[in-house]
């Protein structure tokens, strides 16, 4: 769980450094890929988990993208997201 919240905060910072959402949602994904893996969840869950990864990991970050950063919106989106990640 705290490593999902550091690999979060640390996509952030590089989506605020590159502008790229979609690299850091391939990142997520990967990762989260990797750990299941390691998990050793079976291939159909494994497919499904990282299909909807995926998709919400990359409206997550196009939307912070999207805002501007600093912005108080921008804050409830970031911690809101994090929040939902980690569940």
């Amino acid at each position: 769980m705290i490593l999902n919240i550091v690999i979060l905060v640390a996509l952030v910072r590089l989506l605020i450094a590159t502008d790229k959402p979609f690299l850091c949602s391939g990142i997520y994904t990967g990762a989260a890929v990797i750990f299941k893996i390691i998990l050793g969840t079976k291939l159909l869950p494994l497919l499904i988990a990282a299909v909807i990864v995926l998709a919400l990991s990359s409206f997550y970050f196009w939307l912070l993208n999207r805002l501007d950063y600093g912005t108080l919106l921008w804050w409830v989106f970031a911690i809101f997201g994090m929040a939902v990640g980690v569940i």
